[in-house]
């Protein structure tokens, strides 16, 4: 249970992160060195530098960032200025990059999709998406390759054509995973690893490549080859090892239950308990070690898109009691009631919470500090896991508010 929370928190970090570089300088589109990196256009609106695309016969690069997001202004400072970068931009597209939470910026979001930052867009001249990425990469090189790839025949669209068309083999099927995962279509990526796996149980124990879809793509524990998995867990553990391939059944037994939750489109909350009723038999028959864990988890889900912030309030402390604590998730639970909870005692609760943990965490330090002090000479101290008393200490300034 250690690994699968493990990952959760590695992953709900990565958000963390992205919500603490608010405090960053912003990022423009004077700061490219337009003399030898990327051109962008200025001043002119979406629907303008499409039309300039369509004319030059060149697809259109929509750079969509936001002013606190640390990736987007590594890549306006470090790669979009660079010569190499700039030739090979101006040469293929008509580039365009806008905040997407000011002017056009959260419409062209909610056209397309847009989820993450820095998310680059690649359109042809009539608006039609050819390819995405999400996400920098300060390796110039490595990220034209990326754009170059995506532009060609393992563009999304072409890809999306061929697998619409009927291709289904192995290689291109794994292509096209690739490609999806890339821009971030979860969506898609579980619809076209199934059609991937299907019927191919057994032979994920003589290939890697289906078995590494499955750990990364298979989301539901209904489905065949997650069956599979199960009923020859000992076969794959000795092909494969038990660290990731645990990780991904905890993983999807954890995270499944949330497709029950619905929100209706007058905003109410629809929750198909009869669905949660066979999931827990379908535990129990599969002998799910932390079972009891997933159902909390659930019920604390239900409890948050029903906005019934007191119960979510008693879930947690339930959660910490029985499970320990774990600063992103004490964190994270205290953000959602600071942000849209206004009942006093609920958010005294998460204060309690957190003046509970900074006393362990300084108790901790101690321990840290003392056992450093005893190492042998040369022996470097192990990595310590990030520091959360900074955060906590603005977080109850916040909740007292």
């Amino acid at each position: 249970m250690m690994k699968i929370r493990f990952f959760f928190i590695m992953a709900a970090l990565c958000a963390f992160s992205a919500v603490q570089a608010q405090g960053e300088q912003p990022v423009t589109a004077t700061e490219i060195v337009k003399s030898e990196g990327v051109a962008f256009v200025e001043g002119k609106t979406f629907a303008e530098v499409l039309h300039k695309a369509k004319e030059e016969g060149k697809m259109l690069f929509i750079d969509c960032y936001t002013s606190w997001c640390g990736p987007c202004r590594m890549m306006a400072t470090q790669v979009f200025p660079q010569k190499k970068v700039g030739d090979y931009f101006n040469e293929h597209f008509v580039s365009f990059k806008i905040d997407m939470e000011k002017g056009e910026g959260p419409e062209l979001k909610n056209k397309f999709s847009v989820r993450a930052y820095p998310t680059f867009l690649f359109l042809d001249g009539d608006g039609k998406e050819i390819n995405r990425i999400v996400g920098g990469d300060s390796d110039a090189d490595k990220f034209l390759k990326s754009v170059d790839d995506g532009i060609g025949t393992l563009s999304l669209s072409s890809l999306a054509k061929r697998y619409e068309g009927g291709e289904r083999d192995t290689t291109f099927l794994l292509s096209y995973l690739k490609a999806l995962d890339g821009a971030y279509d979860s969506k898609k990526a579980n619809e076209v690893a199934g059609v991937l796996l299907e019927g191919r149980d057994q032979d994920m124990l003589t290939n890697k490549g289906l078995f590494d879809a499955f750990l990364k793509y298979n989301t539901t524990p209904l489905s065949p080859a997650f069956q599979y998995v199960l009923s020859h867990k000992a076969m794959f553990t000795k092909k494969y090892g038990d660290e990731h391939l645990d990780r991904a059944i905890e993983s999807v037994w954890m995270s499944y239950p949330r497709s029950f939750v619905t929100k209706e489109s007058d905003g109410s909350v629809k929750v198909d308990e009869v669905a949660m009723e066979a999931y827990k038999k379908e535990m129990k028959k599969w002998k799910v070690k932390n079972a009891d864990e997933v159902i909390l988890n659930y019920d604390m889900y239900v409890a948050e898109s029903k906005s019934d912030w007191k119960t979510f309030a008693a879930l947690c402390t339930k959660s910490i009691k029985k499970y320990g604590e774990y600063d992103m998730s004490i964190y994270n639970w205290a953000l959602r009631i600071q942000q849209h909870c206004k009942d006093p005692k609920v958010r005294e609760t998460a204060i309690g919470w957190i003046n509970a943990r900074m006393k362990n965490i300084a108790k901790e330090k101690a321990k840290e500090m003392e056992r450093q002090k005893n190492l042998e000479p040369g022996v470097i101290p192990a990595m310590t896991m990030m520091d959360f008393s900074q955060y906590y200490v603005k977080m109850i300034e916040d909740l007292k508010k």
